[in-house]
């Protein structure tokens, strides 16, 4: 049922909220991930029990794999193979010849199907052959091969096996059937004995002619060889140099032609660019002299007209020689393209080639001498029939004609004859590609002559050394030791356990490691400090209040009060040295803060203690003489209130709502000094009722009458109360009780009251047991008054008042006087909160 009050703030006479209506809010600490790396040797004495668990499991399943193997026996003998050849180095090959053969070669032999089959024939074996499945022995051979490979063991017991004359080795056989164990290890070593004995006798002779056979073979291959080779350099076009390296002619005239081809084409390029100049020089010009003049200065070109001197026909009866040359030049390609080819197929030096070479400088002779005397009898022709007063200009015209015809002339004559290069030269091309399959044919055929004659050498070599050699006895086996007893190797109850005990410990510690990464929990003092950043002022163990035992007549003073309280109730208490050690740390950290008097308590999560922390702070300030004043401002389950059985006296609501004096609101307590402002009517909207100026003005009048005042507030990750004081106050002290996913809970809170602009005085670990509780947290000890009781003790007077007496001194009493609060003024305007809490406010003025 709720209650509206004229004053504005609306309250609630329904019981205190339990903790399961609190609702979390949406924050996420970002300290979930840091801290230092867990350590091995805790997580595993913190989850001993899951260590314990699997190793406890493993032993279990270690023993039932004992009872479900089969048994397995292990038979075995020691054989000695020594070689009367001894290890020598070969320093023509760096290779050890002689010694013992390696281990790997003696493996080899012990598991051939020789060796095997000679095994298995054996007599001591002919009772075990039932075991294996077939007919014949030929049928249950492979079967048995099988069993071998996996079960026989052959061992050197020297490491340097090249290196010896002889070695030890050790032969062992494993079976299920005892007997069969025995039984084979002796066949497999008689077989073995017997296959080096066979192999005892020298093989000099034989290797000598297994490589004479190999020689005779092949001395009728390689010439045979030879013989093909011969028959196909005879055959083929290929052209072979002195050094024997096949030369493909037609390749090499295309290559010939090819750069004859690439001269034409410039030389063709040359002669169309004086044509395209002359004609263009030509068209330019008005004047065909002066354009006479232009070429010859340009092109070094001398021009005679026909009237012109001796020297002028004669200059042109050479040009025309020239001109005339170049055509015979062009019918003497064939000739000089045969003669090429027989140049490069057998040498500038052959008889055909030199006799070409004469043919052609005769025939060149001879049709010069014939151009020659043509050209001189068109010469007189010309001079006989020349006109006279022929126009310069005209001359001029027709010697510029003459050049662009001659110069157009020697162009079409280089194009044809790259013509015909051309022709020629895919002609080659095609030629070319035909005798490719026989430049590869002697390629291959010369590979396989150089192949055999360098098998034939290493045959010779070989056989030059074998014959070198001593004749040798070989390598021998002996039975050092007879086979023993077959022996239960397998399963061993022992191993099998410590096997899976390990394994289970193993998979243990991995199952410890992974609890361990998942509490996300702090381990030591120094984590904490180190996370937060703010120091650890105290620790705080486990204290269970009890009711205080009162002597006969005795009067308790604090029975009204809650039994946690333990400063009051239990002052010689462990727990309550801890409190006068937060408060020692409260003193040195305010004092250093102008003003410092207000201090707020508040804890992440509902359960850790920050109520029971407050209190009894309150207490142990107040008993150091200090005048202290607690408030309860947890509006929403007001536990500080309850502690000092204070529910139905007025507090802060009703501060806040102008209905009483902050002074009528403060509650004398049985400490002299303390003075406690409870909570009030619980409201229906508690954080916009500290959000109203009237807290704020508030704590600033109280400042002015106490010397400290204590703060208890909702925890920070549930409700937005503590963040909204933190920032009124001289500092917070975090209460935490260490425990899984306190690591990013403990951070959020750092985060939010820094976030406030709070001043974080440090952290309270409450409930710690440095003894060692279950979430692994070791923190700082305490001195027990139980250890100095002969030295330390405490003794009440005649009058009520307690003495310390140290051996036989005493001390003067420490009397605690209580100081009065002066009055404070009324709030000049107080919120009003509407009953729906939707934090709506209106402004009421209120009379003082």
């Amino acid at each position: 049922m709720k209650t509206s009050y004229d004053r504005g703030l609306t309250y609630s006479k329904a019981p205190a909220i339990s903790g399961a209506d609190y609702a979390m809010s949406d924050r996420s600490g970002d300290g979930g991930g840091q801290g230092n790396s867990p350590d091995l040797l805790g997580a595993l004495w913190r989850y001993r029990w899951a260590v314990i668990l699997a190793g406890i499991g493993g032993a279990v399943l270690g023993f039932l794999v004992f009872l479900k193997m089969p048994e397995t026996f292990e038979s075995a003998t020691r054989l000695m193979v020594e070689s009367d050849r001894p290890a020598i180095l070969d320093t023509m090959t760096g290779d050890l010849v002689g010694g013992v053969p390696s281990i790997e070669i003696l493996e080899s032999q012990l598991f051939s199907d020789r060796v095997v089959s000679m095994a298995f024939r054996d007599a001591q074996m002919l009772p075990f052959h039932e075991e294996f499945e077939g007919q014949t022995i030929e049928a249950k051979l492979p079967e048995f091969i099988s069993v071998a490979h996996k079960s026989m063991e052959l061992e050197s017991e020297i490491d340097d096996v090249r290196s010896a004359s002889s070695l030890v080795a050790v032969l062992r056989f494993q079976h299920t059937n005892p007997e069969l164990a025995e039984a084979a290890v002796n066949s497999f070593s008689d077989a073995l004995q017997a296959f080096f004995n066979e192999r005892h006798k020298s093989s000099r002779s034989e290797l000598i002619d297994m490589i004479s056979d190999a020689m005779e073979e092949l001395h009728p291959r390689l010439s045979e060889l030879e013989r093909q080779y011969r028959d196909f350099r005879r055959d083929r076009l290929l052209v072979w140099n002195n050094d024997g390296v096949a030369i493909n002619p037609h390749r090499e005239r295309q290559l010939f032609l090819t750069g004859r081809r690439s001269e034409m084409v410039e030389q063709m390029r040359q002669k169309a660019v004086l044509a395209a100049a002359v004609q263009s020089i030509s068209d330019q010009s008005s004047d065909p002299e002066i354009a006479v003049a232009v070429i010859s200065q340009l092109f070094n070109i001398k021009l005679y007209m026909p009237n012109d001197s001796e020297d002028a026909a004669k200059q042109l009866r050479e040009e025309d020689v020239q001109l005339a040359q170049l055509q015979l030049d062009e019918q003497l390609i064939p000739l000089m393209i045969e003669r090429n080819k027989f140049a490069s197929q057998f040498g500038v030096e052959h008889p055909t080639v030199r006799d070409l070479d004469k043919e052609l400088t005769m025939m060149k002779d001879e049709l010069r001498r014939i151009v020659v005397e043509q050209i001189d009898r068109l010469l007189e022709i010309r001079q006989e029939n020349r006109i006279e007063l022929i126009d310069p200009e005209q001359q001029a015209r027709e010697a510029i004609d003459a050049i662009l015809v001659a110069a157009n002339a020697e162009v079409s004559l280089v194009q044809s004859q790259i013509g015909e290069l051309e022709k020629q030269i895919a002609d080659e091309k095609q030629e070319a590609i035909k005798l490719a399959k026989d430049e590869q044919d002697d390629a291959a055929m010369q590979r396989e002559i150089e192949q055999t004659y360098d098998l034939m050498s290493q045959l010779e070599e070989q056989w030059a050394r074998v014959s070198l050699t001593e004749e040798t006895g070989g390598t021998q086996v002996v039975e050092l030791t007879a086979p023993s007893m077959a022996m239960l190797v397998s399963p061993i109850l022992i191993k099998c356990l410590g096997i899976g005990i390990f394994l289970g410990l193993v998979l243990g510690s991995g199952v410890a490691l992974l609890l361990e990464k998942n509490a996300n929990t702090f381990r030591d003092p120094d984590e904490i400090s180190e996370l937060l950043g703010v120091p650890v002022l105290t620790h705080v163990p486990f204290f269970k209040g009890r009711q205080k035992r009162l002597k006969e007549g005795e009067i308790d003073p604090y029975k009204d009060l809650d039994k946690s309280l333990g400063v009051l109730h239990h002052p010689a208490s462990v727990a309550a040295e801890a409190i006068r050690s937060c408060r020692t740390a409260v003193f040195f950290d305010t004092a250093s803060v102008k003003g410092g008097k207000v201090v707020q308590v508040t804890s992440p999560l509902p359960g850790d203690g920050k109520t029971t922390v407050a209190g009894n702070l309150a207490c142990s300030i107040a008993q150091s003489g200090k005048r202290v004043l607690a408030i309860d401002c947890d509006l929403r389950r007001p536990q500080f209130t309850d502690n000092f059985a204070l529910q139905d006296k007025m507090g802060l609501t009703n501060v806040l709502n102008g209905e009483c004096d902050p002074e009528d609101a403060c509650h004398q307590t049985p400490v002299a000094t303390l003075r406690v402002m409870p909570s009030g009517p619980i409201p229906a909207n508690p954080a916009e009722a500290l959000t109203l100026p009237e807290m704020s003005e508030l704590l600033e009048m109280l400042r002015e009458e106490y010397d400290f005042i204590i703060i208890d507030t909702p925890p920070l990750l549930v409700v937005t109360d503590p963040s909204i004081t933190a920032s009124m106050t001289d500092g917070v002290i975090l209460t935490l009780r260490v425990r899984r996913k306190s690591k990013p809970n403990a951070n959020e809170s750092v985060n939010i009251l820094r976030a406030v602009g709070a001043k974080v005085l440090g952290v309270v670990i409450n409930n710690s047991d440095e003894a060692g509780a279950s979430d692994g947290y070791k923190g700082y000890g305490y001195y027990r008054y139980g250890r100095y009781t002969g030295r330390y003790h405490r003794r009440k007077s005649g009058n009520g008042k307690y003495y310390r007496r140290s051996g036989s001194n005493r001390a003067a009493p420490v009397v605690v006087e209580g100081r009065g609060i002066g009055k404070m003024r009324k709030p000049r305007a107080a919120e009003v909160v509407s009953s729906e809490g939707n934090g709506v406010m209106e402004k009421a003025d209120q009379g003082l």
